[in-house]
């Protein structure tokens, strides 16, 4: 098995490297003082630090550094919150952090013996599961030459519908041609480009650029990658903090037969809604469960052979300003008679969607 130790190693040389060639050498002091912290006993801090030193990591620049650094991070979170007792989270954080070093193993000492149990624990789980880098792969990603978003009657089933107003899906119902449709899309682009001075549109290229990406990677038998669950929220969200692939199990699929794939709304899912859709408590995203849906959860079978979640989770630095949250996880499920890689609607992940989508148009930049 390969230690802890060497993984840690080859970072430290990353890093050396790193500041050697950045004038910001902030990320290997970070780095630094966050495994002090840890060090001392201080988890919530080091925590902290940990949180601050991926997201400061994923600005552009960094994408080659960022591939060496998501394993340590994602393993010292997992220890961090092991140390504070959120024993589900570290878990999942270790079944992610063994996605990236399957072969990893850590002792006592120097990490607690806790810490080092709830580990083992893991890579019994990660037995089926297998950890999903989402963030690392989207670092990387170059758009296909051959890549388009055409201005035709399904450009409206992308999210790109999340930024119309009420009036404007209104307005794009009544077009016949595509030229119509090209000329309103160009205006609406227009409407939310941020910097309309220049000859470049940040907002469209990187919501174009989140779609190329979920065509690429988030495909289904039915649907492109564009039009799915997955998509919407990769686009309004960026990519998730850590994510996860898992085998449904009876007791899930017995959940859901319950519980069905509500949206569960609150009056703070409708943010950026208008009046009458709050009155009617439609979500700003998804609208109502219709019965043909419900039906669908009702005849869910229990055999999971053919089952799995894919669980995306978001913490604090990844969500939107207005969620005052510390972590939101989003599952997609996918069973034979329900669905391939449906959201679970529940009240959390509709709220940061919601709201999301809400900042995305105001603000005109994304997630």
């Amino acid at each position: 098995m390969k230690s802890f130790r060497v993984v840690l190693f080859g970072v430290l040389l990353a890093f050396s490297a790193m500041a050697a060639f950045t004038a910001d050498p902030s990320l290997p002091d970070l780095f630094k003082r966050a495994k002090e912290k840890f060090a001392a006993g201080d988890y919530k801090a080091s925590l902290s630090d940990f949180e601050l030193l991926d997201t400061n990591s994923a600005q552009p620049g960094f994408e080659n550094d960022r591939a060496k650094l998501l394993p340590v991070v994602t393993f010292y979170r997992g220890a961090n919150l092991a140390a504070l007792g959120r024993k589900r989270e570290a878990k999942d954080a270790f079944i992610a952090y063994l996605g990236f070093v399957p072969t990893a193993s850590i002792a006592s000492p120097p990490f607690p013996k806790p810490t080092v149990d709830l580990f083992e624990q893991a890579r019994n789980e990660a037995a089926s599961t297998t950890q999903l880098s989402i963030g690392a792969a989207y670092a990387v990603f170059k758009v296909p030459s051959n890549w388009t978003l055409a201005s035709d009657e399904r450009w409206i089933q992308t999210p790109a519908r999340y930024l119309l107003t009420a009036a404007q899906k209104k307005e794009y119902a009544t077009f016949t041609t595509n030229k119509e449709r090209a000329e309103f899309i160009e205006a609406v682009w227009r409407q939310l480009d941020p910097t309309p001075t220049t000859d470049v549109n940040e907002f469209r290229a990187e919501f174009e650029r989140r779609l190329a990406f979920a065509d690429a990677n988030f495909a289904t038998p039915k649907l492109p990658g564009r039009e799915t669950d997955r998509a919407a929220t990769f686009v309004f969200l960026g990519a998730p903090t850590y994510a996860a692939l898992s085998q449904l199990s009876d007791d899930s699929l017995g959940r859901l037969r319950v519980d069905g794939n509500h949206e569960g709304l609150s009056d703070m899912t409708n943010r950026g809604t208008s009046t009458s859709n709050k009155s009617q408590g439609v979500n700003p995203i998804y609208g109502h469960v219709t019965a043909p849906e419900r039906r669908k959860i009702d005849n869910l079978e229990t055999d999971s052979r053919k089952a799995k979640r894919e669980s995306w989770y978001y913490h604090t630095d990844r969500l939107p300003h207005d969620l005052p949250k510390r972590e939101v996880k989003f599952e997609f499920i996918t069973k034979e008679g329900y669905g391939t890689d449906v959201l679970q609607k529940e009240n959390e992940p509709m709220i940061a969607l919601g709201i999301a989508a809400d900042e995305a148009r105001r603000e005109k930049k994304l997630n």
